[in-house]
């Protein structure tokens, strides 16, 4: 085999070294027989390359082959999703090592290594993934430079450096493409795995559920208002809405799930917006949604306007055709002071608002049914009902387990619970007694980064309340926790819980030391911004870039930017090449004399090699003696500062080199 087709032990370290680092990140969902199987495929390489074992044979690969495609199939069965097609990408990756024979083979796992580097993207996005996929590519350009050294000049250190210098200078180009190229989908497709864990608000509501998630401190958004933001009574971010109960959970009806799929014409968002009554100001805000694997979105009530990739529903609900699958970001404007359907409910719309679960809960129902007549009026019989919460409940993230007439239990039993608890026994009092209301589910509250002035809501800001209808007023929000507990309103979850309970919250690490959390506040905010500026930068923020830089986002003017800089940066590197091929010169008067040097090449009477300037002085002056002075002071000078570290007369040298003319000379005949 030629050496130039030959792997050198340097690329094939290199190799080694960047394939550990590209499968490292998928180590979290890959499964560990896969790094079981990398480790006896890189044994089994490195005797290949020392000569102790021979390649394996066609029969042997077809058995590896078959190997790992059994084993990906028992680790993630028959489906075919995002994460199963990653697992088959880093088998081949893996068994790529025992093909590796010349340097092309080695070339072509290098190219399919960048490619694998940029599945971690499909998984981890904050900024530790981008300074993550940066080492991969100077790891797999290392070896690209590794892999074209001659034998004889075998070199490991250097080939990062030289690695590290070309992603460099190919860094403001591709920043540039970043800003200009027109956002397009991703270069593959691959159907997402809809059946992973889920963390959020759910499209049912059970005892107990709202609570467990409370426990949670994973983020669930991120808030960025406009202006002032709201206080926090008016701080409820309303997801779902749930109408029916039968007995223990709540749910949608079956019309509002059939509105799930939202409306973009301009009639049915028309007719929404109708039965809105917007008052005060308006408050606009920007949503950092992170994964749900849900389609409904997060707002205040009442939205008015939002992005133009969201659909509206009949129950102030926003959402989207497809659910969250990856951070997503959107604006809205809403109005915390509003009417919502003060005309009136339709006779289909009060049924569903008043159905009860037949021959369930039966001291509620009399009790309600009773009260409703002793009441001058609803807001009579509201007030009374959040006298008894206020006087005899306790909130609490560890309830009784309730059984089947669950709201006469937790009423007239138990007294204790959490916001589920109360806003499920709230509505159904208030059916019993012939109120329209429901349940409503979001989050409530919201944590201020100082830092980027934004604001975080976690799970464990999952909230449930109610919503009662009122003739001449529509819907009111009533929220039967702060009754209980109004502490939860005002300050959060953490100090409306007794210490018992609070040990139960998930707390960030070093949550007790100041400096430990102004840390994890300063990368917090560095994640936002990460994900706003570089995740979030769509074709909106990129048509709102290009029209102030460049004047608008036509062709002509992304191709004629991308063209100028191109050339600029090419120019600057040529600049920057030339400036180091210059002389250096290791003393201060060499320069000058350099300077000399080429003025006596243009007269035409070059200094011979190793010449003394005296000598050079005498041999010119026999062929005009107006030279020779000028050359013997220019002597003098250049000795004194050379030699006699006289740094004053620098100045002096410089002047009489400057100085110095003289008119072309007939060379002299050397002598025979």
């Amino acid at each position: 085999m030629a050496e130039r087709e030959q792997v050198t032990r340097t690329s094939l370290a290199w190799l080694l070294v960047a394939q550990a680092i590209i499968l490292l990140p998928h180590s979290v969902h890959a499964p560990l027989w896969l790094w079981a199987g990398w480790l006896c495929v890189v044994v089994w390489r490195w005797q290949i390359f020392r000569g102790a074992w021979s390649f394996p044979s066609l029969w042997v690969r077809l058995g590896l082959m078959a190997g790992f495609g059994g084993g990906l199939v028992m680790s993630y069965g028959a489906r075919f999703d995002m994460t199963a097609m990653v697992g088959l990408l880093l088998a081949g990756f893996i068994l790529k090592l025992l093909e590796l024979r010349r340097r092309r083979d080695l070339l072509v796992t290098v190219y399919l290594g960048y490619f694998v580097s940029a599945t971690q993207f499909l998984f981890h996005s904050g900024p530790l993934a981008g300074v993550y996929g940066v080492l991969s590519l100077l790891l797999l350009t290392a070896t690209l430079l590794a892999a074209h050294q001659s034998l004889g000049n075998v070199r490991f250190w250097p080939s990062i450096r030289q690695a590290g210098w070309l992603v460099l200078q190919a860094t403001p180009l591709m920043l540039i493409l970043f800003l200009v190229i027109p956002r397009t989908g991703a270069l593959w497709s691959v159907p997402q795995d809809r059946r992973a864990a889920t963390t959020g608000i759910s499209d049912s509501m059970s005892p107990g559920d709202i609570g467990e998630l409370a426990q949670s401190n994973a983020l669930a958004f991120r808030v960025t208002f406009d202006g002032e933001a709201p206080s926090p009574r008016d701080r409820y971010w309303r997801g779902l809405v749930f109408s029916y109960f039968d007995g223990r959970q709540w749910q949608p009806t079956e019309r509002q799930r059939a509105t799930h799929f939202m409306s973009w014409r301009e009639d049915d968002v028309r007719q929404w917006m109708n039965q809105v009554d917007p008052l005060g100001e308006p408050v606009a805000y920007e949503v950092m949604l992170e994964p749900t694997r849900q389609p409904w979105l997060y707002a205040l009530a009442a939205p008015v306007s939002w992005s133009d990739d969201i659909g509206v529903g009949q129950e102030m609900r926003l959402q989207r055709d497809d659910p969250v699958m990856q951070r997503t970001a959107y604006r809205v404007q809403s109005h915390t002071r509003y009417g919502f359907q003060r005309s009136g409910l339709s006779e289909w719309e009060r049924r569903q608002e008043l159905q009860l679960p037949r021959d369930s809960n039966p001291e509620t129902r009399a009790t309600a049914r009773q009260w409703a007549r002793d009441a001058r009026s609803p807001s009579e019989l509201i007030e009374r009902l959040m006298g008894l919460y206020r006087e005899r409940f306790r909130y609490t993230l560890r309830p009784q387990t309730l059984g089947q007439h669950s709201v006469d239990e937790f009423l007239w039993q138990t007294q204790e619970g959490f916001c589920e608890h109360f806003a499920s026994s709230f509505v159904f009092f208030l059916r019993a007694a012939g109120i329209p209301a429901r349940v409503v589910v979001g989050y409530l509250g919201a944590t201020h980064n100082p830092l980027e002035d934004y604001w975080t809501v976690r799970q464990r800001d999952a909230h449930a309340w109610a919503e009662v209808w009122l003739e001449g007023e529509g819907w009111v929000r009533f929220d039967p926790t702060g009754a209980v507990a109004p502490e939860r309103i005002e300050q959060g979850l953490d100090v409306s819980l007794s210490a018992t309970d609070g040990d139960m919250l998930q707390r960030p690490f070093g949550a007790d030391l100041p400096f430990v959390m102004q840390l994890q506040l300063r990368w917090d905010a560095l994640n936002y911004e990460w994900h706003r500026w570089v995740l979030g930068y769509d074709q909106g923020r990129q048509d709102a870039f290009l029209e102030d830089w460049l004047g608008g986002a036509d062709l002509w003017r992304i191709a004629l930017a991308v063209v100028l800089t191109g050339a600029s940066l090419v120019s600057v590197l040529l600049l920057w090449m030339f400036w180091r091929q210059r002389p250096h010169y290791r003393y201060p008067a060499d320069r000058q004399l350099a300077r000399l040097e080429r003025k006596l090449r243009r007269m035409g009477c070059p200094r011979r090699r190793g010449e003394p300037l005296t000598a050079l002085a005498r041999r010119l002056g026999r062929q005009k003696a107006d030279l020779e002075p000028a050359l013997i002071r220019i002597a003098d000078l250049y000795e004194r500062v050379s030699y006699g570290d006289n740094r004053a007369a620098l100045t002096d040298l410089a002047r009489a080199v400057t100085a110095f003319r003289g008119a072309r000379t007939t060379p002299e005949t050397p002598h025979a």
